[in-house]
């Protein structure tokens, strides 16, 4: 499901606009396709090989890194599920959330036992962001 997705336990789900992952693959595809089509030539430098199985290599994390990462707010605290970890915080660790605007809105949740971040482009940013405040007992965001 795509951007906050309401479960019957409580929980609300918020992920990364699924546009994202969907770019990311085509742009991935796109570049196999150009790695596959250089080996139909002779003499083609290694550099050039390897350029482009960087960006398959790069957009391949990048489909995972949108599809992986979630944020669960339920009850007890929030879930923060990245490309490598996933960390949880009770509403009672939270000390901030940072809000740096811009043309991409970066938000950091810091607790006690260390920080994750999301940025606009998770669907429904703001509500998540004003949930996690209330939830956490933190002065009201201005502007966000």
């Amino acid at each position: 499901m795509d951007g906050n997705d309401a479960h019957a336990e409580g929980k609300q789900v918020f992920r990364p606009r699924r546009v994202f992952a969907v770019s990311m693959g085509a742009a991935g595809l796109m570049w196999v396709a150009v790695l596959v089509y250089l080996f139909r030539f002779e003499g083609v430098p290694l550099k050039t090989f390897l350029s482009a199985g960087f960006f398959v290599l790069f957009f391949a994390v990048s489909v995972t890194y949108y599809s992986r990462t979630l944020i669960v707010v339920d009850a007890r605290g929030v879930t923060y599920r990245g490309l490598v970890r996933t960390r949880w915080f009770p509403f009672a660790d939270i000390r901030k959330l940072d809000v740096l605007p811009g043309p991409v809105t970066v938000y950091a949740i810091r607790g006690t036992g260390g920080f994750v971040h999301f940025t606009s482009f998770f669907r429904h940013h703001q509500d998540l962001a004003r949930l996690l405040v209330e939830r956490a007992g933190l002065s009201p965001l201005h502007g966000a």
